[in-house]
């Protein structure tokens, strides 16, 4: 395996200049690419400043989004470092060696993974969410909901420990889960699996960037293995408030993504297309008045 760690950068040079630093002499990584996605501040400047050996940065001429800055790494680290795998991490992460080389070993185990990931856990310890099933049109749409996701806990969280198994990989036994998508922050894939797939769908802007590569990864046959007793460290929305710091702006790019999920894939009618609208537009004004005229913190 040949591994690549793809790191996606947006005016947030120091949080990204800390998990590189943390990372480059991994011997369980070949390479790291940093993609600068058109920052607005000195990023490029400082980042440059880690060039060299294992270290590639490049820049975007645009500001494309997570998937279309991810792309341009993972291309890059496949023609010019003929990577096989490649793994996603957001700046906002820490993640030990031992954690990438469990997630490199689980691939050895079944020629269908496509993806291995691990648990994420905050700084106090408490996991985060680890993945997503998925659902059709009504059941995401409730998931959605302030109160509907809340109703509707029991049926549509995913909760992998319950589907938990005993994997024995060359040199350990990990306990794990099939998932149907996990967690962008940090994911290793395999590079051929992702080229059939497409890489990540550049219409998306931000959110469910997820959902869409694990409905293509479930469509061509690819698994996704989840370790339950490995974690790394996420300091969750950092990266994304650096970029999009207003909840109403963040719900906004989210449900533009949601239904751009619905219409290419699961391939919804316009009748449906109409109901899901009508209830993300009821979502929006729901958010606006708890936050905007209560004072609610999100």
């Amino acid at each position: 395996m040949n591994v690549s760690c793809i790191i996606l950068n947006y005016n947030d040079a120091d949080t990204t200049l800390k998990l590189v630093q943390g990372m480059k002499d991994y011997t369980s990584l070949d390479s790291i690419v940093v993609v600068d996605n058109h920052s607005t501040d000195d990023s490029v400047a400082r980042l440059k400043d880690l060039e060299g050996g294992r270290v590639h940065v490049i820049g975007s001429l645009k500001n494309g989004g997570y998937g279309y800055g991810n792309n341009l790494g993972i291309r890059y680290a496949y023609r010019e470092l003929g990577a096989t795998h490649v793994l996603i991490a957001n700046p906002d992460v820490m993640v030990t060696e031992e954690t990438i080389t469990a997630m490199k070993n689980a691939f050895m185990t079944d020629e269908r993974i496509a993806v291995t990931a691990a648990v994420p856990v905050d700084q106090r310890g408490r996991e985060g969410l680890m993945g997503w099933k998925l659902t059709g049109l009504f059941e995401d749409l409730l998931d959605t909901g302030l109160v509907t996701r809340r109703l509707f806990r029991r049926w549509l969280t995913d909760e992998p420990g319950k589907r938990a198994f005993q994997l024995k990989t060359p040199v350990a036994t990990e306990c794990c889960a099939w998932a149907d998508a996990v967690p962008g922050s940090l994911l290793l894939a395999d590079l051929k699996a992702m080229m059939a797939c497409g890489l990540y769908d550049e219409e998306v802007f931000l959110y469910y960037e997820e959902k869409i590569l694990g409905f293509q990864l479930k469509k061509k046959g690819y698994r996704t293995l989840l370790l339950l007793d490995r974690t790394y460290l996420h300091l969750h929305s950092v990266s994304i408030d650096k970029s999009v710091s207003s909840i109403l702006k963040k719900q906004a790019l989210l449900h533009k993504s949601k239904l751009h999920y619905y219409k290419k894939y699961l391939k919804i009618n316009r009748f449906q297309e109409f109901a899901a609208k009508a209830f993300l537009e009821f979502l929006m004004f729901e958010i606006w008045f708890l936050t905007e005229i209560l004072g609610m913190s999100w």
